[in-house]
């Protein structure tokens, strides 16, 4: 415990030093630490890259669309099992590890781990218990009762690996955090491809348990090394102390049924009005225009929430948190998503094969959302960070039901690509809807004296996308030229506000 709690000695005996100073709440934090984690989920996107080409070369967009199924069923009993502990620990571990002692720290962590592994074991009995019906409400036939009633195991896996995260970012082991997100992501690509290779289809199931196995193995390598695994047999009394936990988790264990709901929802219903492969197609486009985008988000959160949580109570500091995020966010996103629009031609059959090229305009038309999501994403958080769980789930709720509904029927009336708008305007609605109702409930007020920074990039990057769905070649080069537009404005900006840029060039130099 020495390395962790280091500044222990210079004040009271058993006493935490308050380590959230106003001072953290600069630019160049926020990019140092969007720059560790965003060049780990770099790693991560490459390996990621790396899983889904090999699925796409071996199994086809009906096995991508298998993975996608089954993972989504898993989510979402997980989801609706883990009491949200994987989310809330995080901010009851870092408000100990800021202002409480060692011993409750300890006493907290042995709590997070009791009832993680409890929750851990109801989300494994629930789903062998209704292996059955979800085989029939997925895929209308009990055929893959016995591969559901399998991946069971993967609930309580993922449930313990929430748990073990928390703690590690509670207590600001950062580097940890990183480590076991690219040894996780390797070590699922090890797994995984040769399974793929000789048993195809077959081994969906046993690649998922093996890979979800060692990934857990590798969460509890690291979280052992900061404090040692024990739980305590005492259940009823774990479960008081844990109350406050479980109220915030409360708010996010709803939010997160509802959003694994809408995505379970949302693929079953666009199997039924096509066929598996058009739920592969709809998987790659979404994975190309959201899920690797969301892994610079994660770098985000990662770092991010803990500062919002600590600076919640102060309303000048919550502010600024949260307009420095949403800035860094808008000026790091929209140029990589010029460029990713601009090279969706090459990239669909580089990273899937060209069995996939139908995901391009619907990936295309989504990528709005990822854009909405850079505004959207730090202030979403407020609500968790000051305790309001029920304000989340509201939230949550009201756009889950609108993309459960809209998304499948704008494939059905327009096909995937009116799909991908669907998904876009769901992202503008809710980025209004968070805003309006966040600057009523707690003073959010946003930065206006950056608007004309936003609407350069919005107009740069909505340039982009309508050159982009243009089959004319020749139109490519006017989205390049808004990449330019957006790079160069991203670049001067951050030069201005940061010392990121001297910083660079000096290693450069002396390289």
């Amino acid at each position: 415990m020495h390395n962790i709690f280091p500044k222990m000695a210079e004040n009271t005996p058993n006493t935490l030093v308050e380590s959230a100073q106003e001072s953290d709440a600069t630019y160049d934090h926020v990019i140092k630490y969007t720059g560790l984690f965003g060049g780990v989920q770099g790693i991560t996107m490459l390996v990621s890259v790396a899983r889904n080409k090999i699925v796409s070369e071996f199994l086809g967009p009906a096995g991508l669309a298998l993975i996608t199924l089954f993972s989504n069923v898993v989510k979402l009993i997980n989801q609706s099992t883990n009491f949200g502990i994987s989310f809330s620990a995080v901010k009851h571990v870092a408000e100990l590890f800021d202002h409480g002692t060692e011993e409750e720290v300890k006493n907290f962590v042995r709590t997070v781990r009791t009832l993680c592994l409890l929750t851990g074991m109801l989300g494994v009995l629930i789903c062998l218990v209704l292996c059955r019906q979800i085989s029939i409400w997925t895929f209308e036939n009990a055929d893959y009762t016995w591969h559901i009633a399998a991946l069971s195991l993967m609930v309580g896996m993922l449930t313990v690996q929430g748990g073990e995260m928390a703690i590690l970012k509670g207590m600001k082991q950062l580097k940890k955090v990183a480590l076991i997100a690219v040894f996780g992501a390797v070590a699922t690509l090890v797994i995984c491809t040769p399974i793929y290779y000789f048993w195809r289809i077959e081994g969906i199931v046993c690649s998922l348990v093996l890979s979800n196995a060692v990934v857990l193995a590798i969460h509890l390598y690291y979280s052992n090394k900061v404090m040692s695994w024990r739980i305590s047999m005492s259940f009823k009394q774990e479960c008081i102390n844990g109350i406050p936990m479980l109220k915030l988790g409360l708010g996010y264990i709803v939010a997160g049924i509802f959003g694994q709901g809408a995505e379970y929802i949302i693929r079953t219903l666009i199997f039924r009005f096509g066929e598996l492969a058009d739920v592969g197609l709809y998987t790659s486009g979404y994975t190309l225009a959201v899920s690797y985008a969301n892994l610079v988000f994660v770098a985000f959160e990662a770092d991010y929430f803990p500062r919002l949580s600590a600076a919640q109570h102060d309303p000048r500091r919550m502010n600024k948190t949260i307009n420095q995020q949403i800035e860094v966010g808008v000026l790091l996103m929209t140029p990589l998503l010029t460029l990713f629009v601009l090279a969706m031609p090459v990239l669909v059959p580089l990273l899937f094969s060209s069995k996939f090229v139908d995901a391009v305009p619907m990936a295309t038309c989504a990528s709005f959302y990822v854009l909405f999501k850079a505004f959207t994403l730090p202030t979403a958080y407020l609500a968790l960070a000051k305790g309001d769980s029920r304000m989340y789930m509201i939230t949550e709720l009201v756009y889950d039901i609108f993309i459960a509904a809209a998304i499948p029927l704008a494939f059905k009336w327009w096909g995937l690509e009116g799909a991908g708008w669907a998904l876009s305007v769901a992202g503008c609605l809710d980025m209004v809807v968070i805003h309006i109702v966040y600057s009523i409930s707690y003073g959010y007020r946003q930065d206006w004296s950056k608007i004309k920074l936003y609407v350069a990039q919005v107009l740069c990057f909505t340039v982009a996308v309508w050159t982009a769905l243009h089959e004319d070649p020749r139109m490519r080069l006017v989205t390049a030229a808004m990449l330019i537009i957006s790079g160069t404005i991203s670049f001067i900006v951050l030069k201005n506000e940061t010392q990121i840029i001297p910083k660079i060039k000096k290693r450069l130099w002396r390289k």
